[in-house]
């Protein structure tokens, strides 16, 4: 190989060798370029709202996360720990005979009633803070109701429904049409009083004026209307607009004043579900109910639309079962089984950039506790509460506008925000994490703020700042070297005891990111007529590689280089635009040199 040639080319199945063009200095006209790409400088991933709230798998919106558990994010810039449960059996301590399936605030009576397959339980008797078993047995109760001083409790299509005035001591109904699954309460024609409606599977739907024993003319259960056919159950009855909807296993119907029938949603006939409208709650202008596995949003007469803590969250890999509603002025309540654990969720629509979105926040977290009922009763002026089903118990939570300035509230003994995945600017690029700023309000020895993180494949979270007290602003470093592709934080929040919480109101985690660096050769070589530097050969076989489909490969010979197989060498691909053909004159009585110019641009390809 002559000594004078200073790189090699293989150009497709052509290798050969070029030297170098020098200027009149000597020097070899020869350089190599960086091209940086844009990147984070500084790197940071800061959050200072979780308003958003979960179902953001990559950070977009700077306000929304991944998930948590047992944590509120409903306030405007913070973050602390969601609302302690309070679990309630019956009188004893002992668990119910079964789980709830129905609870009802009496106002006749000021007292709360619950239902389970085998008894209807009475709370607060006595001031005990249990539940008590009402002294007549109710079993098999599918549905309660109040409707003019009197409790009303469904027990399906074949056993008599019972009512009572105390809540203690149940009547059987004796009535020719004694049978109901669910009831409703709606105005009448007139708009004057109240009619009371029941339903009995499998289509049957009936109103009264009172449905006690000894009930006549309008009082008593008028002819039934048929809603659909007998191939499936009516699962639920409810208002929208003061037009009663009833609804089925196999879609949704409108019963009009003239006993007429109207499908609403018939979509749902190749969607049969039993989960379609078993629960619905009304929440400011709309009706909201569950829907086979998830739930949907009705505004108005046939206008329908899905929705959910679940809804659009694919991303994060969540589903489950929609198991209670209820709602306040304010918010809805959403109980979720996930499979393995169930959450209630707490959301509200709300108007941001221009655009209507639902902020859903993982409020409550039951665990493995079963739930098939949600309730929001209020107690007393100053006493909210949302109860729940908590497998054989019950149990609720504390309801409260602002829980860090109300003194009544109680707060969960720990909870987490995940937040959204970090990807740098470019995901291929490695970001090396160093610390992270925290700003904390109520640190304190017994609470605690804690930061973990998961990158790239990881299934679990890895603590990175040990549990801090710290209140105020403070930066802390990682306890040890992080680097990832991509990368989620999560706070851990705990408190020792049920009255605090910490808040945290910023988080920023600081690093560096090393963006991908491009290098391009930029060569002039020198053509002649010696039979190795044929102008004619050597032009053409580089006007080739700037045409060819396939990478070049390309060897500094100077170094020992080659293009062998088994050798140092890198592939390249040449720039648009070359090769060029310059001439260069050097000085007085030399002759003027014949150059090709190319720019060659390195990629990376495992290729042999």
């Amino acid at each position: 190989m002559s000594s004078r040639h200073d790189h090699q080319l293989k150009i497709d199945s052509t290798t050969d060798n070029f030297e170098l063009m020098r200027d009149e200095n000597g020097q070899a006209m020869y350089r190599v370029e960086t091209i940086i790409k844009q990147h984070r400088d500084p790197l940071t991933f800061t959050q200072v709202s979780w308003l958003g709230g979960h179902g953001q798998h990559d950070m977009e919106s700077d306000d929304m996360y991944f998930e948590g558990q047992s944590i509120d994010t409903t306030q405007e810039g913070r973050v602390f720990l969601g609302p302690l449960i309070n679990e309630v059996n019956k009188t004893g301590d002992v668990d119910l005979d079964s789980a709830p399936v129905k609870f009802m605030w009496n106002p006749t009576v000021g007292e709360l009633i619950m239902a389970t397959a085998g008894e209807i339980y009475r709370y607060d008797v006595g001031s005990n803070g249990k539940w008590t078993v009402a002294t007549t047995t109710v079993a098999g109760v599918t549905d309660l109701a109040m409707y003019k001083g009197v409790a009303f409790a469904g027990r399906g299509a074949s056993t008599a429904y019972m009512y009572s005035t105390d809540n203690d001591s149940w009547t059987t109904s004796t009535l020719t049409d004694k049978f109901a699954n669910y009831f409703l309460v709606s105005p009448d024609l007139t708009g004057l009083t109240e009619v009371l409606w029941k339903a009995k599977t499998p289509n049957e739907v009936a109103r009264a004026q009172t449905g006690i024993n000894g009930a006549t003319g309008d009082d008593d259960w008028r002819t039934p209307n048929f809603v659909g056919d007998t191939t499936a159950n009516i699962t639920n009855l409810f208002l929208l607009n003061n037009q009663l909807m009833v609804g089925r296993v196999d879609g949704l119907w409108h019963l009009d004043s003239d006993g007429n029938t109207h499908q609403q949603r018939p979509d749902l006939l190749a969607n049969r579900s039993t989960d379609n409208f078993k629960y619905v709650t009304e929440w400011q202008a709309g009706v909201y109910h569950s829907e086979i596995d998830g739930m949907g949003e009705i505004w108005s007469y046939n206008n329908y639309e899905p929705m959910g803590p679940l809804f659009r969250t694919d991303d994060i890999a969540k589903r489950g079962d929609i198991v209670g509603l209820a709602a306040d002025k304010d918010w809805l309540y959403v109980g979720v089984d996930e499979g393995t654990n169930t959450i209630v969720y707490k959301g509200r629509e709300v108007r941001k950039d221009g655009d209507l979105r639902w902020e859903w926040c993982p409020w409550v977290f039951l665990g493995t506790k079963g739930s098939a009922a949600l309730a929001v009763v209020q107690h007393s002026a100053s006493d909210r509460r949302l109860w729940f089903g908590y497998t054989n118990s019950t149990a609720y939570v504390i309801l409260s506008d602002n829980p860090t300035d109300d003194t009544a509230a109680r707060f969960a003994p720990s909870g987490f925000v995940r937040m959204s995945y970090d990807l740098g600017s470019d995901l291929i690029n490695d970001k090396l994490w160093q610390s992270a700023v925290l700003q904390v309000t109520g640190g304190a020895s017994g609470e605690t703020v804690q930061v973990k993180y998961r990158k790239d494949t990881d299934t679990s979270a890895t603590s990175i700042i040990a549990a801090a007290a710290t209140n105020g602003t403070f930066e802390t470093n990682f306890s040890s070297a992080l680097t990832s592709k991509r990368i989620q934080f999560e706070l851990h929040l705990a408190s020792d005891t049920s009255t605090a919480t910490p808040e945290v109101s910023y988080f920023q985690a600081k690093g560096v990111e090393k963006p991908t660096v491009v290098r391009i050769h930029k060569v002039f070589y020198k053509l002649g007529d010696s039979p190795t530097q044929r102008v004619s050969t050597l032009r053409s076989l580089l006007r080739l590689a700037g045409s060819t489909t396939n990478l070049i490969r390309f060897a500094d010979l100077r170094y020992g280089d080659s293009t062998v197989d088994g050798a140092t060498y890198v592939w390249c691909s040449v720039e648009p635009g070359f090769p060029k053909e310059p001439e260069f004159e050097h000085a007085k009585k030399m002759q003027p040199g014949i150059a090709v110019e190319v720019w060659l641009r390195e990629v990376s390809f495992s290729l042999t």
